[in-house]
């Protein structure tokens, strides 16, 4: 589904609304522009007006008028996703997409899977939009495109790879609780070579007791077009940052502390040996390094200390040939391999515990796409991964999608199955673990209208979905240990709203409902799934230099445990509704000037594992092009 999505009852917030939309031309309704981005994640490249896919792209140009620093803040505003982060930046961040858990869902790099071997989940916490091109994420099952964790959908996290021209810019930002934030990134282009490099640094005290966060990194991209049919990209990160730890708020820790450093190579070869086949190799080499120190005392057990490394590598390979077999099909037929080192030790009062063990995965993929005309897409895949730690499993899906010619309307349903490998934690962990689980499974569909008014420049659509999670792994209170006993249900309503009534106005509306997210086993609601959830939000932008963006996002309660007991106790996360508002004078061509209020409308939002947050903070800064 195209971009943000939002139901009728945000219309009526649609002028205190928030960020979005690229720049458009007076002459170009941005309902129109949007329908050309290439989506990259669905194996055979789409644009999102012809992919059955219920998909959102965020742009470059988007990212940028949300003024958001991570990717986490970009994503609390897609239909369909609900961020959860453990306190203020620094904490743990998670991402359940359409219900599903956060290992449920994958996370990609320009198409890397980046989740981690040790857990199967991928923390934000220290992801930022510095060197990303554009996030697409791809809702539904689709671990038929790309194996284990893709029972909710796929983030595919897309990085500046390449230029059109030598530029530069630096930012330099301060905020409250002795908040800063420097970025400098430059592009180049030499003949058939094109560059791009960026590197920066957060840091902030937060407010809360031991809860100091730094994060600092940097990236590059380089892109060889040896001619029109051959091309060779390169590229890299590194990311390491530390945090107080201060726990759930009723325990109030006073020195735990984590630190992680992650890095990722990739080697991408491109090449279109005939017109009818265009064929990718990827390689990439992927490390991260994640200490927990936890020192005496340790409320509320006061169990001595505790400290944890793990270091996971992660080696992928992919092979993906599409082949236009004859006008109106493609068929892509794909091969991979992945190797995924762990090695996990910790200390502490109960002992020293330690797992060195590398599970590995092989897999044959193929898509087929038919496209008899222009108003109609079928697509059906199919996919067999083999583990070296539980053997094979097979998924499918299948989609289709048709626009009525003399309305707009975009029709689209899709049907398929996923699943999520044990991880290294649950098979190996001493004393803990089962080594002859299974993998969890789902079968999910959707079904969803897209429709274009008011000559393009409103579109507002929505999505229904369902989700059938069996197999699933969990903690057995008789076998003492984890076993494939669970079973769960999530299923809602993705609403989106797009209107741009003028060249200088844009704005965009998101909200979910989850009414139905039951652990059918317990007959409980999964944790930290709240009902109602969305964001809507505005940008305008003056005839000569001045821009304002205002955001809105809200989310329902949810329920939560408190762990600091025993047995842990349910409690409920208060819903909270956030308002920001900022402003971007440009007064020459190579200088912004920035500042931005975050102002949380409802002072007593707590979660359960997060913190009293701030009702207000203020930002401001400059970023300066060359």
């Amino acid at each position: 589904m195209h971009r943000r999505l939002a139901a009728v009852p945000l219309v009526v917030a649609l002028a205190l609304a928030a960020p979005a939309a690229a720049q458009q031309s007076p002459e170009t309704p941005a309902a129109v522009q949007v329908q050309e981005i290439v989506v990259t994640a669905t194996r055979i490249e789409s644009t999102i007006a012809t992919a059955p896919d219920a998909i959102t792209v965020v742009t470059r140009e988007e990212i940028d008028a949300l003024d958001a620093r991570t990717v986490a803040d970009v994503l609390a505003t897609v239909p369909g996703v609900i961020v959860s982060q453990t306190g203020q930046p620094g904490g743990q961040t998670s991402v359940f997409l359409r219900g599903a858990s956060s290992g449920q869902t994958l996370v990609l790099v320009d198409g890397v899977r980046v989740n981690n071997a040790f857990n199967g989940r991928y923390d934000f916490v220290d992801t930022t939009v510095d060197n990303v091109e554009r996030i697409e994420v791809v809702r539904g099952p689709q671990s038929t495109r790309y194996g284990s964790d893709a029972l909710g959908g796929v983030i595919n996290i897309v990085t500046k790879r390449s230029a059109a021209a030598n530029s530069g810019s630096a930012l330099v930002e301060v905020g409250e609780n002795a908040s800063t934030r420097v970025r400098a990134a430059t592009t180049a282009v030499l003949g058939p070579v094109s560059l791009s490099a960026e590197g920066g640094a957060f840091d902030t005290d937060n407010e809360r007791p031991n809860s100091k966060f730094h994060e600092a990194g940097g990236s590059f991209g380089a892109t060889w077009r040896a001619s029109e049919r051959f091309d060779v990209g390169l590229s890299g990160s590194y990311r390491e940052s530390s945090a107080g730890t201060p726990n759930d708020t009723f325990t109030n820790d006073p020195n735990d502390s984590t630190r992680i450093k992650t890095s990722l190579t990739t080697l991408l070869v491109h090449g279109v040996p005939a017109a009818w086949w265009d064929a990718r190799l990827s390689l990439s080499a992927g490390h991260e390094r994640v200490v927990f120190d936890g020192p005496e005392p340790n409320p509320p057990f006061f169990s001595g200390n505790l400290k944890t490394e793990t270091v996971t590598d992660a080696r992928h390979a992919d092979l993906q040939n599409v082949f236009a077999i004859a006008a109106g099909h493609q068929l892509f037929l794909g091969l991979s391999h992945d190797s995924s080192p762990t090695d996990y030790t910790s200390s502490s009062a109960f002992g020293v515990a330690s797992i060195d063990k590398t599970v590995t995965a092989n897999a044959v993929s193929g898509q087929y796409d038919w496209s008899p005309a222009k108003s109609f897409t079928a697509s059906l895949g199919g996919r067999v991964d083999d583990f070296n730690t539980f053997g094979t499993h097979a998924t499918w899906r299948a989609g289709g999608r048709y626009t009525v010619a003399a309305s707009g309307t975009i029709l689209r349903a899709n049907v398929g199955t996923g699943f999520r490998a044990p991880t290294v934690a649950d098979l190996y962990y001493p004393g803990f673990s089962n080594p002859d689980l299974e993998p969890e499974e789902n079968f999910g569909w959707d079904a969803g209208v897209e429709q274009p008014l008011a000559g393009g420049r409103l579109q507002v659509g929505a999505n229904w979905f369902q989700n059938d999670f069996d197999n699933l792994i969990a903690y057995s209170t008789t076998a003492f240990r984890p076993e494939n006993i669970a079973e769960a249900r999530t299923a809602g309503v993705e609403a989106s709203l797009l209107w741009t009534p003028t060249a200088s106005l844009s704005v965009n509306g998101a909200y979910t409902w989850l009414p139905t997210a039951e652990d059918r086993t317990t007959g409980e609601r999964l944790l930290r799934r709240a009902k109602h959830s969305g964001s809507v939000g505005a940008v305008y932008r003056f005839p000569r230099w001045v821009r304002l963006d205002t955001l809105l996002t809200f989310s329902g309660s949810a329920p939560d445990k408190n762990f600091s007991t025993f047995p842990a106790q349910d409690v409920e996360n208060d819903g909270y509704l956030k308002w920001d508002l900022g402003v971007t004078v440009t007064p020459a061509t190579w200088l912004d000037l920035g500042a931005r209020v975050e102002n949380l409308l409802d002072e007593e939002y707590e979660q359960a594992f997060g913190f009293p947050a701030l009702g207000r903070t203020f930002w401001g800064g400059a970023t300066v092009r060359f």
